[in-house]
């Protein structure tokens, strides 16, 4: 709307300053007829100064109205006579009295021997007040008055004129329409070439940014995960090699298995870090729950042991096919599980967690509950935020990509509190599809 108000002032300007130039040009023009035409006139009204001299006493009208053919007649007076030097004589004609002689002009027969005749809408000639000729409608848009410069005969020539509207180029006039509206369509062409490439700037930047950002949470997220694998293989084989320097090489062998059991983990971890990166699709595989609790305990071991943490499960026997890739639900629970056992830290024998897993309709519920002191109102409402933590040596990446994983399985997750309990998060799967690609 805008453009179209600037579109619209800009051309009623350029319009109007062109129409007026131009009706100044035709001003100009009549101006110069104008004043051929008061020449016309005053050459004129001389002649009549001339001739009276010359008038023969003896009224040879033929001959004197052959080359004065305004001069209607004259006569002769005494002196003594007191007479006007002008007199009004009605119909366009008046007597110019000198001292012994009158003579009677006809203006309108004057005008039509000028030699350059021009066409006025309005004409006409006064002397003082009187008005000896007057033609056309007086209400002009344009006029001009003159005085003649003669001592018998000093009349005031008065024309008046109107526009040609019709002999205005208007095509002319009109044409700045075309000229803005072509001005301000590149002008805005160019706006939205710049707003193009300003934008597209912008979203290369922003793609670089996100780039930036998405390699820094990988790499804090990697930090994250294999943290734990990697401790617990260090404990393991701690614990081998204090066991191989007491020659009890019994539970060595086990020992191993769970070191081999953590870095099968890592290498499992590296692949989905490098599926992020390379944009692979992962596979879904049907899992069974059961198994995969065991399995998150197992790896947990040390950390459930050093809390004296017991640990208990509730999964349905008749739950429906749920297909997923294995490593996102073990990375959920061991997320989960991990927070659980930090958040009881200190509270042995009496640090507790169990896994409920059930149907509700068509989707599968898991909730994981614990034995602590439950979420603070703050952390109710930022436990998924990345690098939200209440502990000075965490990371407060694991909620994160734990809500990134189960969105990502299009599902939902909910964090509480539970009276008498401490936090509790349950989780809701639809019936599984592949994730969207």
């Amino acid at each position: 709307m805008l453009r179209i108000l600037c579109w619209l002032l800009l051309t009623l300007l350029s319009a109007a300053a062109l129409g007026g130039w131009f009706l100044q040009q035709q001003y100009e023009a009549r101006s110069a007829d104008y004043r051929i035409l008061y020449r016309e006139i005053t050459v004129k009204l001389s002649q009549h100064d001339a001739i009276i001299p010359l008038l023969p006493a003896s009224q040879h009208v033929a001959d004197v109205q052959h080359i004065l053919p305004q001069i209607v007649r004259w006569r002769q007076h005494e002196q003594t006579e007191n007479r006007a030097p002008i007199v009004a004589a009605g119909g366009g004609r008046y007597w110019l009295n000198s001292a012994h002689l009158s003579i009677l002009i006809d203006l309108p027969i004057l005008l039509e021997t000028l030699g350059e005749k021009k066409t006025f809408a309005h004409l006409a000639i006064t002397e003082q007040a009187t008005t000896l000729f007057s033609q056309g409608n007086a209400d002009t848009w344009w006029r001009w008055d003159k005085s003649v410069a003669s001592p018998t005969q000093p009349f005031v020539v008065s024309a008046g004129d109107n526009p040609q509207w019709a002999a205005l180029p208007w095509w002319l006039i009109v044409s700045p329409a075309l000229f803005w509206a072509l001005v301000i369509g590149l002008l805005i062409q160019f706006q939205t070439n710049k707003r193009r490439r300003d934008s597209a700037a912008l979203r290369a930047r922003y793609n670089e940014l996100i780039r930036l950002n998405t390699l820094g949470e990988l790499a804090a997220g990697m930090m994250h995960e294999l943290n734990q694998p990697l401790a617990a293989i260090m404990n393991y084989n701690n614990a081998a090699l204090r066991l191989i320097k007491q020659d009890n090489p019994a539970q060595v062998p086990m020992l191993l298995e769970a070191a081999i059991a953590q870095i099968k983990r890592i290498d499992a971890l590296l692949s989905q870090f490098r599926q992020k990166l390379t944009a692979e699709h992962p596979e879904y595989q049907p899992i069974d729950l059961q198994q995969l609790w065991l399995r998150v305990c197992k790896l947990l071991d040390n950390e459930l042991d050093a809390g004296k943490v017991r640990v208990s499960s509730a999964i349905a026997s008749d739950l429906p096919p749920f297909m997923a890739p294995p490593l996102w639900i073990e990375q959920i629970l061991h997320n989960m599980v991990s927070n659980a056992v930090q958040a009881q830290t200190g509270n042995p024998y009496s640090a507790w967690i169990h896994l409920e897993v059930r149907q509700e309709k068509q989707n599968l519920v898991l909730t994981l509950t614990d034995g602590g002191t439950g979420l603070s109102p703050e952390a109710l409402k930022q436990v998924f935020m990345p690098f939200f933590t209440t502990r000075a040596a965490g990371l407060g990446l694991g909620m994160a990509l734990t809500d990134t994983l189960v969105q990502r399985l299009h599902g939902t997750i909910e964090a509480c509190n539970v009276a008498g309990a401490g936090a509790c998060f349950t989780l809701h799967f639809p019936p599984q599809r592949e994730e969207a690609q």
